[in-house]
């Protein structure tokens, strides 16, 4: 099953059939769930196909949220990217919620990294800081001209639009 399953995201596929079948059966789904974290070429695919079968607060994929955090920053931009959209949606416990926070201080003080991977970043970040306000200080720093000039106008706008903020 798992080789027709890496078969199926290896190429171009039909998007809809896909997430059915990850929603639908469960050994799909926790298929996915588990070669998501992996480093292989079809790895990223899955985290797509994953974080298009979940919803906000999916318990589904909770048992595998630590794992999928520690495993973010051995990946590709694209691949980061999904990870980060997938885990955002779920509920994390205060420890999750630390390794996240840190992995995307990480990312967002990357100015090389893709802007979308930073983008998420800072959503999640900024979340934070209205929880925890001795991170605002933080905050403040991290949207400073050294970690904005790397991002085109347009993503400065749509994150200080997402975030309420300003430039």
């Amino acid at each position: 099953m798992s080789e027709d399953l890496i078969q199926q995201i290896s190429g171009r596929f039909d998007v809809e059939e896909v997430v059915s079948k990850a929603n639908n059966n469960p050994k799909i789904f926790k298929f996915y769930a588990q070669h998501l974290m992996e480093n292989s070429g079809t790895s990223w695919r899955a985290a797509w196909v994953i974080n298009h079968a979940t919803w906000k607060k999916d318990n589904r994929i909770t048992p595998f949220i630590s794992n999928i955090i520690n495993s973010i920053e051995g990946k590709k931009d694209g691949h980061q990217r999904e990870l980060l959209k997938i885990v955002a949606k779920q509920p994390l416990s205060e420890e999750q919620k630390g390794y996240f926070f840190d992995v995307c201080i990480n990312l967002w003080q990357d100015v090389n990294k893709q802007p979308a991977v930073r983008y998420y970043c800072m959503i999640f970040i900024h979340k934070m800081s209205e929880k925890y306000p001795e991170i605002e200080n933080e905050l403040e720093h991290l949207l400073g001209d050294y970690y904005l000039k790397t991002l085109s106008s347009g993503i400065q706008r749509s994150l200080f639009k997402k975030i309420g903020k300003r430039i």
